[in-house]
């Protein structure tokens, strides 16, 4: 009985200690950052993204039609070096993510490509189609880190999408 004791003494104090200490941290404003996928944004998982200098918008041309294996295959693309393009999509990227194992069964309608110094770095997913279908994402450690599209980012990808264009095929 006497060891039962102790331990529910011990874990009483643990758990004490540690809630006083939170609320010190809370108070002087060094809370502990939450943990990946727990409560994080893109922003915050990728910090690449804070120094992004271009990007490339790409639009599939039918992202819901009948042919799953291959939607991703014809698309249009709007490039930009637009600071305050770039700014936004970054300030668009702070929201809370859902970390997944699996990708949510929802077709993607397009992607983000972020560059610095030339160089692509991150792809970032979106689809706007219903409410099940919202969201933007980033795959990171085979993870899948989804958060919600918002409305500013959607009527921006709306603007963009009739500005974008198709590529030439040089490869034929």
């Amino acid at each position: 009985m006497k060891a039962h004791h102790l331990i529910f003494c011990l874990t009483v104090l643990f758990f004490s200690c540690n809630e006083d200490q939170q609320k010190l941290a809370q108070k002087e404003g060094t809370t502990k950052k939450p943990e990946v996928g727990e409560r994080s944004s893109i922003l915050e998982l990728d910090e690449r993204l804070q120094h992004a200098d271009s990007l490339v918008f790409v639009f599939y041309k039918d992202p819901h039609g009948k042919d799953s294996l291959r939607y991703t295959r014809y698309y249009t693309q709007y490039s930009t070096t637009d600071a305050a393009l770039i700014h936004f999509v970054q300030d668009n990227l702070k929201d809370s993510t859902q970390r997944l194992e699996k990708i949510k069964n929802c077709h993607s309608e397009g992607k983000i490509w972020c560059f610095a110094k030339s160089e692509v770095f991150q792809t970032i997913y979106f689809s706007a189609h219903n409410n099940e279908c919202n969201f933007v994402y980033i795959i990171k450690n085979g993870q899948f880190y989804y958060s919600d599209i918002g409305s500013g980012l959607s009527k921006k990808l709306t603007e963009l999408k009739p500005k974008s264009t198709e590529l030439l095929n040089l490869g034929q």
